[in-house]
């Protein structure tokens, strides 16, 4: 009789062992797989903010190229080239200040 208990200690015990032993390698394979995806996201981050903030530098070049040449006074706004440059200024200025923070609005004034 204590022989069998033992045999079926055993076995309930070698049964539990590897059912735990298949749950901790299933959570350990997902997180795993989710460590691999925070670092690519990690990275498309790090890739995504170098263009945004290569873009705003871009904007920003670009705004002020176009108001310096306004500041000089060579299109007028009555004829098609001055409207054509003022809705070019227009859409600069709504893109710069889209995608600026407020310090750096205030910095193109």
């Amino acid at each position: 009789m204590m022989e069998n208990l033992l045999v079926i200690s055993l076995i309930l015990t070698t049964l539990i062992s590897t059912i735990s032993i298949v749950f901790l390698f299933k959570a350990l394979s997902k997180i795993d797989n989710l460590e691999q995806q925070l670092t690519l996201s990690e990275e498309n981050n790090f890739l995504l903010n170098n263009w945004v903030t290569d873009f705003r530098t871009l904007i920003l070049n670009v705004y002020k190229k176009l108001k310096s040449v306004d500041d000089r006074g060579i299109f007028e706004k009555d004829d098609d080239v001055g409207f054509l440059f003022s809705e070019l200024l227009a859409i600069i200025d709504e893109c710069n200040k889209r995608i600026s923070d407020d310090d750096s609005n205030e910095e193109k004034n």
